[in-house]
């Protein structure tokens, strides 16, 4: 198969809550509309929603460059848990959080799902480690995140890849869900 090496900034936006939005606009509500993603609810590759914080509706659509849509890719890029990442499936749901950032693939460049895989793979946690800076705990700078090279086929064996991913992913929700049944 031929495909060449792209860096991530090129196929889609990459960005994160900035320090001062959190300090300024960010406050933990228990009736907030809207969960705010957290590097913990980030784990092996999904969303992890058993201890949420949420924010108001409101600060939410304010904060339009931290808002979570469907198809966004999210990945924690500081801690021990750097390189854990998930998937968005719906709109109007989340939000960023510190200690993650989100990539909005360009659809006309990427499929979401393709680099999702990508991201998820364990090859592309090893390129990350490559790049950790910070004393007291792992980080990785958006700035190098967005020069971070995957590759990437022509988009329609991306989709065929993606679609294929997708599909096994989803068996595998099922079946720990099944599993979760019979064990309770």
């Amino acid at each position: 198969m031929n495909f060449s090496y792209t860096k991530i900034g090129d196929i889609a936006e990459v960005t994160k809550l900035a320090g001062f939005e959190f300090t300024k606009y960010i406050e933990y509500v228990e009736d907030g509309e809207i969960i705010a993603l957290r590097a913990l609810n980030l784990r092996n590759g999904e969303l992890d929603l058993t201890d949420v914080k949420r924010i108001r509706r409101d600060v939410s659509d304010t904060l339009k460059r931290s808002k979570l849509f469907k198809n966004d890719i999210l990945l924690t890029y500081t801690g021990n848990g750097y390189g854990d990442c998930a998937y968005i499936e719906e709109n109007d749901k989340y939000h960023l959080a510190p200690n993650i950032c989100k990539l909005s693939p360009d659809e006309t460049k990427v499929d979401p799902y393709y680099l999702y895989a990508v991201i998820r793979d364990k090859h592309f946690r090893e390129l990350m480690k490559n790049y950790i800076g910070g004393s007291s705990q792992p980080t990785i700078p958006m700035k190098t995140i967005r020069i971070l090279e995957i590759p990437l086929p022509d988009l329609s064996i991306q989709k065929k890849i993606g679609g294929v991913i997708r599909v096994l992913d989803e068996k595998c929700r099922n079946n720990r869900k099944i599993n979760e049944n019979l064990a309770a």
